[in-house]
């Protein structure tokens, strides 16, 4: 199992794909259910945010 990269963004296409391209590889070792779910968000936010930066780049 592998950390999300940045990288990742390319491999959404629709908006459920994020849940399946976010992975957190520590989700076991956390202290706490939401601060895992806190990790997911922000991994989420993070390729959101790669994605509108780039998405002109990638269409063009």
């Amino acid at each position: 199992m592998r950390r999300t990269r940045i990288q990742d963004y390319k491999k959404i296409t629709e908006a459920k794909d994020l849940d399946q391209v976010v992975n957190d590889k520590r989700k076991d070792k956390r202290a706490s259910k939401r601060k895992m779910v806190r990790r997911d968000r922000r991994y989420q936010n993070t390729l959101l945010k790669h994605l509108s930066n780039n998405y002109d780049n990638d269409n063009v």
